[in-house]
């Protein structure tokens, strides 16, 4: 079976959507929420570094990104605001992918020559420090580094992939169960790589509606849970 660009990127949706309904009902929830949570993530980069490599515009690419991280921020500090709540609504992934642009724009300004190669360091270096402090942290720079080198040979990125996020989430780690798989179970974002490695290249259902769409779930489904919490306190 093989998947396109958008049957995984639903995928990646409903696995987000358990991971969220998790971090907001804490206690409440089986705890495998969180396990298939860590999928999607590396899933949504992937298609990041995808989109970079086809869209005609990457600038403006990055821009729509930014301007999704400024809705994003914007309307969860309203609803935050407004619930009263003491706990606030921190995730905000169009940060960590407009970061993830911007660098891979400083990558290509060093990959084409001189010209560019000392303000492509400093953009390329600047997004990934930047990138250091969003809600993907190192992981993010990791994943997006990963994808964009190694993108046109799929087993060997997911080889690297695999390779070093286990050393990453494990190094320094009490390997234990309780560790693994309640404590800090990150490493599971490895799992995303038979689901990349499902992908055929095609873009699937593809329209004005289904390019936004992806845009708007994210913000809509972590305002709604975090209402729904909210109001249940």
């Amino acid at each position: 079976m093989r998947l396109n660009a958008f049957q995984l990127k639903i995928v990646a949706m409903v696995f987000m959507v358990l991971d969220h309904v998790a971090s907001f009902f804490p206690g409440d929830i089986p705890q495998w929420f969180h396990w298939v949570g860590r999928i999607a993530s590396p899933i949504f980069f992937y298609f990041a570094v995808e989109g970079f490599n086809h869209t005609r515009n990457r600038v403006q690419y990055m821009l729509r990104l930014f301007t999704w991280a400024f809705v994003m921020w914007g309307g969860s500090q309203l609803i935050h605001l407004l619930s009263g709540q003491e706990r606030g609504i921190h995730n905000n992934i169009f940060l960590s992918l407009g970061l993830a642009v911007m660098m891979m724009c400083g990558l290509e300004m060093i990959r084409k020559g001189r010209q560019g190669l000392t303000m492509g360091l400093l953009i390329a270096l600047a997004a990934a420090a930047a990138g250091m402090f969003t809600e993907a942290s190192l992981y993010g720079v990791l994943m997006t580094l990963i994808f964009y080198y190694a993108r046109k040979r799929k087993w060997l990125m997911g080889l690297l992939y695999v390779g070093v996020f286990l050393i990453f989430c494990l190094l320094g780690q009490e390997l234990t169960y309780d560790q693994l798989f309640f404590a800090d179970p990150q490493w599971m974002m490895v799992l995303a790589v038979p689901f990349i490695l499902l992908y055929n290249g095609e873009r699937g259902w593809n329209n004005t509606f289904t390019k936004y769409m992806f845009y708007a779930f994210y913000p809509l489904h972590i305002w709604i849970i975090y209402i729904i919490s909210a109001l249940m306190q």
